[in-house]
């Protein structure tokens, strides 16, 4: 049998990366040299990382099955935190949730397990998202330019996450630390992946950065 790769929502358009495959999705690992795009990261780099896994959950008994399955839970709403080493939960409401396993987190797999029949109260919801990580010194310029909410530190506590409009669409932001910096990562519907990635490539263009690959982040 033929493993069906999936593309990323994203497209690269005319940037012609050197590809790979991560959880059975196409990604660009890289798309200029290791100098060059280590010099965008830290300016302001983008970077697709819609082919992490997640699951998704809602409804009244929703906390009660992810804490059943070992999984530690944000305590308040729109909050997330570390639920497993290189996992992320997003509380995205008082029983709505948002499960990311990162680059090496393989969690997920153990919430497929979900049975709907068995479970009241619960509800396994699809998505589609296509995701973004955004780093570098000028992210804050980027995101004034799209986004009428104040996202400086002082403006989003550390644990606290956004669901808002950005650049026209419904997006979730959250800041984290990835290998020792701040980052901010972005999801949206997979439909409008390309809309968004264009904007964030177009502006970090002219504020000196640019698009970064996978492997500049994750090793």
């Amino acid at each position: 049998m033929t493993l069906l790769i999936k593309t990323s929502p994203v497209t690269y358009a005319l940037l012609q990366p050197v590809l790979g495959e991560l959880n059975g999705m196409q990604v660009a690992l890289r798309f200029d040299s290791e100098s060059v795009e280590s010099a965008r990261k830290s300016t302001l780099g983008v970077t697709d990382v819609s082919s992490f896994q997640r699951f998704a959950i809602k409804g009244p008994q929703a906390a009660a099955w992810l804490s059943a399955q070992g999984l530690a839970l944000p305590p308040e709403n729109n909050s997330w935190t570390l639920g497993a080493p290189d996992t992320l939960v997003l509380r995205l409401g008082g029983s709505e949730f948002l499960v990311e396993d990162q680059y090496h987190g393989a969690f997920t797999q153990r919430l497929r397990s979900f049975d709907q029949s068995a479970t009241a109260g619960a509800y396994h919801v699809q998505r589609g998202d296509a995701a973004f990580v955004l780093s570098g010194s000028k992210v804050q310029e980027l995101l004034s330019e799209l986004c009428m909410l104040d996202l400086r530190d002082a403006a989003l506590p550390a644990h606290a996450l956004v669901m808002t409009q950005l650049a026209g669409i419904s997006a979730t932001i959250l800041r984290q630390p990835l290998n020792g910096e701040p980052v901010f990562r972005i999801w949206c519907d997979g439909t409008y992946g390309p809309y968004l990635w264009g904007m964030l490539l177009e502006i970090a263009q002219e504020l000196g950065g640019g698009a970064v690959g996978l492997s500049c982040h994750y090793q």
